[in-house]
């Protein structure tokens, strides 16, 4: 597999806030990250897709590279490859049938479910993870709210699901196979809770992914709500977890989004993070 390539011989097939997707041979794609993307960070992802994926959770075949460290180097950018999944995501599928919108949360819920039934493979801790993004953001909220996030974080419980970490239906793939989950550089071993906890918080307050016309984004606005209603309700239904279960893991979600650097949801997360913060008593200490 030679990696000798330049970015203008590789044809665009999708993108998201982190990579774009280019054509490769044999039926596979590389996972190009965006400018400014260590290798570490690339690395990660390579390490996390491999173990994901030999677990057996529907997600795209990762392969290494003939290069020493198993990335593909494309400039000064680094990428990773994998098959290519033919389909379009649910999300883009809803958008053309939104008559599915009932049986695509039902859909999902049942795949978040399934992936939180997978166990003690290698990836990295949800718990560390969190803790590592609120020292990140720090300057930003104040090391006071940032310390007692963090006494927030450990207050709850610690789980080793498998976790997808930015789980939702632009990141499931409709494949002729059936449904295959994507991009899963954000996954961690960590409390399921936590992981639903980030789904709600994209339904209720996200922004809309690159590329959609004003007419989608105002038609994803109205389909977010009742979305999010039937995806929790089939998510919770005979689950020992409960609402309050997710709802205690929102501002950590909240430091979590902030961490990711979106800037127009930048002033809304911190007032959300500061305010919510600001109002409860000191535990910390």
């Amino acid at each position: 597999m030679s990696e000798m390539r330049t970015q203008d011989e590789l044809v665009l097939v999708g993108e998201g806030r982190t990579a774009e997707i280019l054509s490769w041979d044999d039926g596979r794609v590389v996972r190009l990250f965006r400018e400014g993307s260590s290798r570490t960070y690339a690395l990660r992802e390579l390490d996390v897709a491999c173990a994901v994926h030999e677990a057996g959770i529907p997600s795209p075949a990762v392969y290494r590279a003939d290069s020493e460290d198993g990335l593909v180097k494309i400039g000064n950018r680094f990428g990773v490859v994998m098959d290519r999944i033919e389909g379009s995501t649910m999300l883009r599928v809803l958008l053309v049938k939104p008559w599915q919108l009932v049986r695509f949360a039902r859909a999902c819920a049942r795949l978040h479910r399934a992936v939180h039934a997978t166990r003690a493979i290698d990836l990295p801790s949800q718990r560390e993870r969190l803790h590592r993004v609120i020292d990140r953001i720090a300057e930003d909220i104040g090391n006071e709210i940032a310390g007692r996030l963090h006494a927030a974080v450990n207050a709850l419980p610690d789980g080793d699901t498998v976790c997808h970490g930015d789980f939702h239906p632009d990141n499931i793939l409709l494949g002729m196979q059936g449904p295959v989950i994507i991009d899963w550089g954000p996954a961690t071993s960590g409390n399921p809770a936590c992981d639903v906890a980030w789904t709600v918080h994209l339904f209720r307050y996200g922004g809309s992914p690159p590329g959609m016309s004003l007419w989608q984004r105002l038609e994803l606005t109205g389909f977010r709500r009742l979305f999010l209603s039937v995806y929790l309700r089939s998510y919770l239904k005979d689950s020992t977890m409960s609402r309050s279960d997710v709802e205690q893991w929102a501002f950590p979600i909240a430091a979590l989004r902030l961490g990711d650097g979106i800037p127009e949801e930048r002033g809304f997360l911190l007032r959300m993070i500061r305010e919510h913060f600001a109002s409860m008593p000191d535990r910390s200490s």
